[in-house]
């Protein structure tokens, strides 16, 4: 099984080249990884006190970051390394200073997961949700370092769970302790005999309350804003944009647009459907700009902060198969949330639904039903309310986490 395993990898990796052509990040995804066992030669000593992270991508980094941070604070000696598999996670990522290295993830092959755990010799690993990668799993046993899975979700379908996923559950027999999502998550492993399994929610929660904490104004957007409503729509994709348009277009509420993808290219498209009514924020300094009815923004890192300018808050990624994207940014600060249709799978958007803090709609109409309703302050006020405490009560899950890899560490 392992050399068919082996082959699909290369396949899919040799399949994948000519894409290189069309689209930069795919180019980026093989350029970046090319030197990456020897950026960790260079970077990291192998007789140290090291923890590896692997996140997928930017979402899953979020997740890492309270767990990397409170780590650090505590264990002097630590030596963290984060790999990435995704350009956009890396690329957004390279002024984080709690790293003290940050690669792209070698493939999953024999050879690579071999140098490279040779290279880092990880006290520890930690698997950030469920980019697990077997061959890394297998030589991480074989070094005897401890292995988590934080923030996993486990579902039936899932293909460990078919008769032909038995090569890799067996790879998740080798994994120390998994702290999972939720309830069913950890049923369905125990049911599989899988051991140390813990409920311990996302540690994005407790990235969002620090993020709340730091109160963080932006002058810029205040100005624009001008005390009126607004809405953020944030992490918006091309099919987020054709559910709220109307909204946009139409209301007299001001709206600031934070797209998920802020290439040129759909910047520019965004210019285009919108016209004289639009700014962007990297262009906003008169004052006819600051009279403008929408707002683009096009940088990165700045999207957390402005939830806290929300009169509703729409996330995207739900209209599409993108995957929707965290919810929890805008809810902290006890905003009411709109979503696309797709959502299964996100614990805290089904959750939260059921609460009623967050609403999912299916189309534009449905969109502006919604957001008219919340026009009602009482109920704007209840579903804000709701999502701030909901994010309250699932913080403190989270110190399973950071003691278990404390007491592991020592």
């Amino acid at each position: 099984m392992k050399f068919i395993y082996e082959i699909f990898i290369i396949l899919a990796y040799l399949s994948a080249q000519p894409l290189r052509i069309f689209s930069s990040k795919t180019n980026l995804f093989f350029e970046g990884r090319k030197n990456s066992l020897k950026i960790l030669r260079e970077e990291v000593n192998p007789s140290d006190k090291n923890i590896w992270f692997h996140v997928a991508s930017l979402g899953e980094f979020e997740i890492a970051k309270p767990i990397i941070e409170s780590l650090k604070s505590k264990i002097d000696d630590l030596k963290i390394i984060v790999t990435f598999f995704s350009p956009s996670g890396l690329e957004n990522s390279k002024d984080y200073k709690f790293a003290d290295s940050m690669v792209y993830l070698p493939i999953d092959l024999s050879v690579n997961a071999k140098k490279f755990i040779k290279i880092v010799n990880p006290k520890v690993a930690v698997f950030i949700k469920n980019d697990i990668w077997s061959n890394y799993i297998f030589y991480l046993k074989q070094n005897n370092s401890l292995i988590y899975s934080v923030s996993s979700k486990f579902y039936k379908s899932q293909f460990y769970f078919k008769f032909y996923g038995i090569w890799f559950l067996e790879k998740l027999r080798n994994i120390n302790y998994f702290y999972v999502q939720d309830i069913d998550s950890k049923n369905i492993l125990e049911n599989y005999s899988l051991k140390n399994i813990s409920i311990s929610g996302d540690s994005r929660f407790s990235s969002v309350i620090k993020t709340l904490e730091e109160n963080k104004s932006i002058e810029k957007i205040e100005k624009f804003i001008d005390n009126k409503k607004c809405l953020i729509a944030g992490s918006v994709w091309e099919k987020d944009i054709n559910i709220i348009n109307k909204v946009v277009l139409e209301n007299k509420t001001k709206s600031i647009i934070a797209p998920h993808d802020i290439t040129s290219n759909f910047i520019k498209k965004l210019e285009n459907l919108y016209g004289n009514n639009a700014v962007k924020f990297s262009c906003l300094n008169s004052k006819g700009d600051f009279n403008k009815k929408i707002l683009i923004i096009d940088s990165i890192g700045s999207l957390k902060h402005i939830y806290k300018y929300g009169y509703v808050s729409y996330i995207g990624g739900g209209m599409s198969n993108n995957g929707l994207h965290n919810i929890l940014e805008a809810a902290v600060f006890s905003c009411p949330v709109i979503i696309g249709k797709n959502y299964k799978g996100f614990t805290e958007a089904e959750e939260l639904l059921k609460l009623g803090g967050v609403y999912s709609v299916k189309d534009s109409d449905e969109f502006s039903k919604v957001f008219s309703m919340l026009d009602d302050s009482a109920l704007r006020n209840k579903s804000g309310k709701i999502n701030f405490n909901y994010i309250l009560k699932s913080v403190k899950k989270n110190s399973k986490i950071i003691n278990s890899l404390i007491e592991n560490l020592h």
